[in-house]
């Protein structure tokens, strides 16, 4: 389904290559033209690229380190609560200006902050507390709001200019520098069998990439 509010089209000289090596990355993986980015506002799932599993809150508490809400990644592609509002941080441009920003295309190395459409838990991580399987940095649903819960989207293609769906990503955490991953070797038993634990590492590497798929798409 697509939900369309304002379509902003950018006439810019210095951008036509990089917009249209976008545009050739989402026409050969089969996007409508026009919707090709992941914008401001839109609600995606999210796949990491290894394993094919969804981002998603299973409403399960961590009994260890912060004992907030657990984040995980499940193969079963129709979790409802595997959807993730994309919220530009408040040191947009757009909106220090107090300007409009749903439909904004997400240019490559934005601050954002993806909230749970199921919960309203934002996608959070902080530096004291360890990952219950891994022993990496935990990664948790915040029932609040504050700096731990923002990522810098960083394209895999360094050629790109924006966030385009199902190409690669990287969510690096602004406060600690490390990547949002999964272990595909790292799962769960009772109660929540089979979801891989998420958890923030080091490495931008391919545990570490991850596409936007399915979703509400605004532009």
């Amino acid at each position: 389904m697509h939900l369309a509010t304002v379509l902003a089209i950018v006439g810019c000289s210095i951008l036509v290559s990089a917009a249209q090596l976008d545009a050739a990355a989402a026409a050969e993986a089969g996007i409508e033209e026009g919707w090709e980015h992941v914008t401001s506002g839109s609600t995606i799932k999210l796949a990491h690229t290894k394993s094919s599993a969804r981002l998603t809150m299973p409403q399960v508490g961590y009994g260890t380190g912060s004992q907030q809400q657990a984040v995980t990644a499940q193969s079963d592609a129709s979790l409802t609560k595997a959807f993730w509002l994309v919220e530009l941080s408040d040191n947009d441009e757009k909106k220090k200006k107090g300007e409009p920003v749903r439909g904004s295309q997400i240019p490559c190395g934005s601050q954002i902050r993806l909230v749970n459409s199921d919960t309203s838990h934002a996608l959070h991580s902080h530096g004291n507390h360890k990952s219950p399987m891994s022993g990496n940095q935990e990664v948790s649903g915040y029932e609040g709001r504050d700096t731990g819960d923002f990522w810098t989207v960083e394209c895999a293609d360094k050629k790109a200019k924006f966030w385009i769906r199902e190409a690669p990503v990287y969510f690096k955490h602004m406060e600690t520098d490390k990547y949002l991953q999964s272990l595909p070797n790292k799962k769960y038993r009772h109660p929540i069998v089979g979801h891989q634990e998420v958890s923030a590492g080091k490495k931008a590497d391919a545990n570490a990439q991850w596409m936007a798929l399915e979703g509400y798409y605004f532009r």
